[in-house]
């Protein structure tokens, strides 16, 4: 028979094997990360410098939704959001969490999406410097996030996400097309094109969460973006009113059941 410690070994013998050593990077490992994370967080970082100034200034106020939206602050979240607790956890040598590479990879998988359908005014220049430069930081992790996660579908999320995903659909597909016929300033200045990356980045990440256990959390994000692009929708736009009304009703719903898990 099995003495009582021996009965709660194997409940020790998980604990150990769920934490995971560190392993300390070399000088030479985290010198390149530090270049790459430079280089990958140059160009989010001063975007959302520049943003936040014309926000204070009141410069080019006719476009303040995309300045607060897609071309904009909650873009450049999710830029960021990826990319920064990578690079925090490759320079302490911890394996980095699976959300954070989870929303890495939507974002750029999105963005490549979206620029294959729409490729006027740049917007493949800038994707492939993210991909670029996104895949230096993952080749400079010594340690990568672990990605293949057992899939099992959450039944309260699942709904709302493929509601998201059937109302964003449309508005989606109508960006890129008036972003293929734009001309003048919006031709050179993509702003169709990062609405289109951002909805279909925050519905990918609501799927996601409603599929993957271990990103559960992508949907408190993917629905407080879809509730504030659809508020701003409904404060400062005269159009698309039906779309941002949705995406502020899927959001909120997206929030209020990831808030509910978290309290269980």
């Amino acid at each position: 028979m099995l003495t009582r410690s021996e009965k709660n070994a194997p409940s020790t013998l998980l604990a150990t094997e769920v934490v995971e050593p560190v392993r300390r990077p070399s000088r030479l490992r985290r010198t390149g990360l530090v270049a790459a994370g430079l280089l990958a967080c140059a160009l989010p970082t001063v975007f959302t410098i520049n943003i936040t100034r014309m926000l204070l200034d009141g410069e080019l106020s006719e476009h303040r939704f995309h300045q607060l939206t897609g071309q904009g602050l909650v873009l450049f979240a999710l830029w960021l959001g990826g990319l920064v607790p990578l690079i925090r956890a490759g320079w302490s040598g911890r394996r980095p969490s699976s959300l954070a590479g989870w929303l890495h990879v939507v974002f750029m998988v999105t963005g490549v999406v979206c620029a294959a359908a729409a490729t006027g005014g740049g917007a493949p220049y800038l994707v492939g410097i993210i991909v670029v430069t996104g895949a230096l930081v993952w080749l400079a992790l010594p340690v990568r996030p672990r990605l293949r996660l057992p899939a099992r579908i959450d039944p309260a999320l699942a709904p709302v996400a493929f509601v998201a995903a059937a109302v964003s659909t449309p508005y989606v597909l109508d960006q890129i097309a008036l972003q293929n016929a734009a001309i003048g300033h919006h031709a050179q200045n993509p702003h169709f094109f990062d609405m289109a990356w951002l909805v279909t980045a925050l519905v990918g990440m609501a799927m996601l969460a409603a599929l993957l256990p271990g990103v559960r959390r992508l949907a408190a994000a993917a629905g407080a973006g879809l509730a504030w692009t659809g508020l701003m929708g409904v404060v400062l736009l005269d159009t698309d009113r039906p779309f941002m009304v949705l995406a502020l009703a899927t959001g909120a719903a997206l929030v209020a059941i990831s808030a509910r898990r978290t309290r269980r």
